[in-house]
């Protein structure tokens, strides 16, 4: 969880230093779209932690952030880029770093977690959904 904070705190650091080098503010430009939506219900500052499926095991490809919506754009490990997902299949943590939600521990690890997507070619957004009773989680 400290990594993805980490991972989180440089990206936005980065961001911020970027788009103070010019007149104008260069927005970040992220990858494959996604919303994650608790019920009815939307929260933000939830880190998404994206995993690849690979023969049993899981390898850490990306994260999202959400926003106020509930929306958030994939971005590759240590933001090095857009993350733009390719047929397969992948799961997704979560943490929050706003809000205080605990989340279940199931949803911490790629190897328990419920939240799963099957990415197609003809996929256009990464839309999870989880029980609204976990926004009552403290």
């Amino acid at each position: 969880m400290r990594q993805s904070k980490l991972i989180l705190a440089v990206f936005l650091f980065t961001v911020s230093l970027l788009s103070g080098c010019s007149d104008a503010p260069a927005p970040a430009t992220g990858g494959t779209p996604g919303t994650l939506a608790f019920g009815d219900g939307v929260t933000s500052d939830i880190n998404i932690t994206v995993h690849r499926s690979l023969a049993g095991s899981f390898q850490p490809i990306g994260f999202g952030l959400t926003d106020v919506e509930g929306k958030f754009i994939l971005y590759q490990t240590g933001a090095a880029g857009p993350l733009w997902l390719e047929p397969g299949d992948y799961v997704f943590t979560l943490e929050s770093v706003g809000p205080s939600i605990a989340f279940p521990k199931e949803y911490l690890s790629p190897q328990s977690t419920p939240l799963k997507l099957s990415w197609t070619a003809d996929s256009k957004s990464a839309d999870l959904k989880v029980s609204q009773k976990l926004l009552g989680s403290k």
